[in-house]
C-alpha cells in the first residue's frame, strides 16, 4: 500500500501494473490520481490493472503472465513508463519480475520499475519505493532549471491541491520540478535531481528518501506545513530564508499578504459561524493536528487528546491532554482539581501545531499526563460540541452536538490545503452542523415507540 499509494500512484504517465491476485488489486482501485477536472489525460487514468493470477498461476508461477500484461499495456496506452508492484503470494512463489521487466523492457523499448514491494518484506513499501525509483530513474536527464529549483513532496495526491500550492510557489518564484506522493510526472522524476530543496509537507515518519536526495545530489530539505494559514506563512518563509535571497523573502511576504487579503473576507464570516465552539481531538497515529491548526483559526476552543509518545510501548495510561486555559478558567479550577491542572504545565503551542493563525488572540493550554479512564471524565466535564479522530471510539464520548464522520485522519493533509483550505474546511463544519440532526434527533413520530 504505501509503495503503490504513496510514492507510485500520482505519477500521471507510469501505468501500474499491480502483479497477483485481482483481491490484491482492491486498493489499487480505490487509490490513485483521477486526472485533474477538464485536463488532458492518459488513456490508462483512473483504470486498475492486475495480472489476476489464479491458482494454476501460484502453483506454476505467474512470470508468463506477467510478461503478456506488460506486452498488452504497451500495446493499448503507449504509456511513458511502467511499475511493476509485486504483492505476497508474487514474492512467496518467486517470480523474477526483474528479469521479466529486464526482457519487456528490450522487448518494448519501454522503461519498467520492478518493485518488490510484497507485504511482508521487512523494508517498508515507501522506502522500497523511493530507492527504487533513486536508483533507477533519477538522473537520467537534466534541464535547465529556475534560480529557486524546488521539489515539493506532498500527499495531495488525486485532487488539485497540489496544483494550487504549485501556483503559490511560481508567484513566489520557485521552479517546481517535481513532486513525489503529489501529482506529477516520469520525465519530472528522471530530473529530479536538479532541485537544491527538497520539501516535505507529510505528517508520516518517511525522511528517509528526501535524505537519499541531500546524500547524493546535495539538496537540501526541510518539512514544512502546508495546512492552516499560519503554517503555510511560516513554511513559505522558512523555504526563502533557505536560499538567503532579499528578492525571494521579499515575493514572500507579497504573496502571504495578497493571499490573506483575498480570504479574509470569507475568514470573518466563518469565524461568526464557530467562534467559541468546542472541539476534542485525538492525535492518533494518522495525527488529527491539522483539524486542531485549523478550528483554532476558526476562533474555536481546542482540546488535544494524544497518546505519550514518548513510552516506548503503547499503554491505556499515557494520554497527554491540552485544555484551553480560557475553558479552565471559564468551568472554574475546582473541578480540575482531581484531574492535576493545578500544577499542570501551561503551553503556547499544541502538539504538531507549530503556527496558528488569529490576530489579537493569544493561546494557552494547560497539559496534565491522564490515564484512559480520567480522560474520559475530563471530556464529558469539558462537553465538546465536535469530536475528531478517535475520542468517541477511545474515550466512549458520544454526546457531541455535531457528528465528525466526515473528518477521517487519512484525509489530513490535502483535502484542507492552501489558503483556501481554509474556507473547505468551515464548509465541510457547515455541512457536518446542519446534517447532524438527522444523526441525533429521534423523529416525533418515534417517540415513545419503545414503551409501547
Amino acid at each position: 500500500m504505501a509503495c503503490r499509494g504513496l510514492m507510485m500512484s500520482g505519477i500521471e504517465d507510469v501505468l501500474l501494473i499491480t502483479h497477483g491476485p485481482v483481491g490484491c488489486a482492491y486498493f489499487s482501485g480505490i487509490n490513485g490520481y483521477r486526472g485533474a477536472d477538464g485536463a488532458e489525460r492518459p488513456a490508462h487514468i483512473a483504470r486498475t490493472f492486475s495480472t489476476h493470477m489464479d491458482e494454476t498461476d501460484v502453483i506454476f508461477g505467474g512470470e508468463e503472465k506477467l510478461a503478456r500484461a506488460i506486452d498488452e499495456a504497451v500495446e493499448r496506452y503507449a504509456p511513458e513508463a511502467i511499475a511493476i508492484c509485486a504483492t505476497c503470494p508474487v514474492g512467496l512463489i518467486g517470480d523474477d519480475i526483474e528479469q521479466v521487466a529486464r526482457d519487456a523492457a528490450e522487448r518494448n523499448g519501454v522503461d519498467i520499475l520492478p518493485l518488490s514491494c510484497e507485504g511482508f518484506k521487512s523494508e517498508p513499501g515507501w522506502l522500497h519505493g523511493g530507492k527504487q525509483i533513486l536508483d533507477n530513474w533519477v538522473g537520467r536527464e537534466s534541464r535547465r532549471t529556475g534560480e529557486f529549483p524546488i521539489h515539493f513532496m506532498s500527499e495531495a495526491c488525486g485532487d488539485d491541491r497540489a496544483r494550487e500550492m504549485k501556483d503559490i510557489f511560481g508567484r513566489v518564484g520557485y521552479d517546481v520540478v517535481c513532486s513525489l506522493m503529489g501529482i506529477t510526472t516520469y520525465r519530472d522524476i528522471v530530473r529530479s535531481h536538479e532541485a537544491k530543496l527538497v520539501v516535505l509537507d507529510s505528517g508520516k515518519a518517511i525522511d528517509e528518501v528526501p535524505l537519499m536526495y541531500r546524500e547524493r545530489y546535495g539538496s537540501g530539505f526541510m518539512r514544512v506545513n502546508l495546512t492552516g494559514i499560519g503554517n503555510i506563512a511560516a513554511s513559505l518563509r522558512a523555504m526563502a530564508a533557505f536560499f538567503e535571497d532579499e528578492g525571494l523573502a521579499e515575493r514572500t511576504e507579497q504573496v502571504i499578504r495578497e493571499e490573506c487579503a483575498r480570504i479574509e473576507p470569507v475568514r470573518a464570516r466563518c469565524r461568526a459561524d464557530f467562534d467559541g465552539m468546542r472541539v476534542a481531538a485525538f492525535e492518533d497515529i494518522f495525527r488529527s493536528n491539522d483539524f486542531a491548526v485549523l478550528s483554532s483559526e476558526l476562533g474555536m476552543d481546542v482540546i488535544m487528546v494524544a497518546q505519550d509518545y514518548e513510552a516506548e510501548v503503547y499503554t491505556e495510561e499515557g494520554f497527554t491532554v491540552h485544555v484551553p486555559c480560557s475553558l479552565a478558567d471559564e468551568l472554574g479550577k475546582s473541578e480540575f482539581r482531581a484531574f492535576g491542572f493545578d500544577d499542570a504545565q501551561t503551553v503556547t503551542r499544541l502538539p504538531g501545531c507549530p503556527e496558528i493563525d488569529y490576530p489579537k488572540r493569544a493561546f494557552a493550554w494547560l497539559r496534565v499526563k491522564l490515564d484512559r479512564a480520567q480522560v474520559s471524565t475530563l471530556i464529558a466535564l469539558l462537553a465538546p460540541d465536535l469530536c475528531f479522530a478517535g475520542i468517541g471510539e477511545r474515550f466512549g464520548y458520544a454526546s457531541a452536538t455535531m457528528r465528525s464522520e466526515k473528518f477521517l485522519s487519512d484525509e489530513r493533509g490535502t483535502d484542507y490545503m492552501g489558503f483556501d483550505g481554509f474556507e473547505r474546511y468551515a464548509r465541510d463544519l457547515a455541512q457536518a452542523r446542519d446534517l447532524s440532526h438527522w444523526v441525533l434527533d429521534q423523529p416525533s413520530w418515534m417517540r415513545g415507540w419503545e414503551a409501547r
